[in-house]
């Protein structure tokens, strides 16, 4: 998208249109921005906003179609905005764009313009389908986390001995020390299971 700033400005104006089908656009309105998180805490006057990164670009546009031709390139035009998928839109500001038309486009004929009617459509930018997608970082990073997990728990019990404690009470340690490593190591097969999937 090419934003404009020459003195020439009439002169670099795209002749709008929609999947190659030509129209006037007598005016648009189009809105910008960054998609943004607010999160509010107690006691704090001020908030802290995340970004989440560049608002979806929406244009909503009315157009004219006239001439002798009219009604055959508005035939083409219902055609073009029907047609499933995103198209690109040649926009007189803004250039080429891939999008596709949002929801219901108005047409209007009237008695007192003739040769013509008037197009109202909104449409919305889009990208390709992506998805985050958990790699090889991710298995890393969690390989190296549980090396470290182990390491600390060597640390920990390097200096750990349950001489001359009853047997009973060994027992119960033991058994107890088992269980709460049964579950770690479980949480950690459940977390390994999702990012390999």
């Amino acid at each position: 998208m090419a934003f404009f700033s020459s003195t020439g400005w009439r002169g670099r104006l795209r002749d709008a249109s929609f999947r190659g089908v030509p129209f006037s656009v007598e005016d648009d309105e189009s809105t910008f921005g960054r998609r943004v998180q607010v999160h509010e805490y107690p006691n704090r006057d001020k908030p802290w906003t995340e970004d989440l990164g560049r608002a979806t670009r929406r244009l909503t546009i009315n157009a004219y179609l006239v001439g002798d031709d009219y009604a055959d390139r508005r035939d083409r035009l219902i055609s073009a905005i029907e047609t499933a998928g995103p198209g690109t839109l040649v926009h007189p500001q803004y250039g080429e764009m891939q999008g596709s038309i949002d929801g219901q486009v108005r047409i209007t004929h009237s008695s007192t313009e003739g040769r013509m009617c008037r197009v109202s459509f909104q449409f919305v930018e889009s990208g390709e389908l992506s998805f985050p997608v958990a790699g090889m970082a991710t298995a890393k990073r969690l390989e190296t986390s549980g090396g470290l997990f182990d390491d600390a728990i060597d640390s920990m019990f390097s200096t750990f001995s349950l001489s001359g404690i009853s047997d009973f009470i060994q027992n119960d340690v033991i058994a107890d020390a088992a269980s709460m490593l049964g579950d770690v190591a479980d949480a950690f097969r459940m977390v390994d299971s999702g990012v390999s999937a």
